[in-house]
């Protein structure tokens, strides 16, 4: 009887932000209002946000916050007061985020009423 052969299967992984072949997809505009900076980068409401992280101020949309005073486990244990604080001072949510933050586009800043 001949002995069957083990086949191994390995996908390929890759890593977006260090392809360089691939490049990231073009930064659109969003409807929805960040809770941190304000500006409408969410493509959809917050309720639906789910592990979005907004490319102006780097806060990563956590569903499970109810206020702003609650500690966020997705972002560095910073509640939301805390990040819009950071973001005021500093441009992100933490000091060592802003080079992965860009600046709001025209179409992204709040409407005045």
């Amino acid at each position: 009887m001949e002995k069957a052969s083990k086949i191994f299967f390995l996908p390929e992984a890759g890593n977006l932000a260090l392809d360089k072949e691939q490049s990231p997809p073009e930064d659109k505009p969003g409807i929805y209002p960040c809770p941190c900076c304000g500006y409408h980068t969410l493509p959809v409401p917050l309720e639906e946000a789910l592990a979005y992280i907004c490319p102006v101020c780097f806060w990563e949309m956590d569903l499970f916050v109810l206020n702003e005073d609650e500690e966020s486990d997705l972002n560095h244990g910073l509640t939301l007061y805390q990040a819009r604080e950071n973001y005021r001072r500093y441009g992100a949510v933490l000091p060592r985020f802003k080079q992965y933050c860009r600046p709001p586009m025209e179409q992204e800043r709040p409407k005045e009423e």
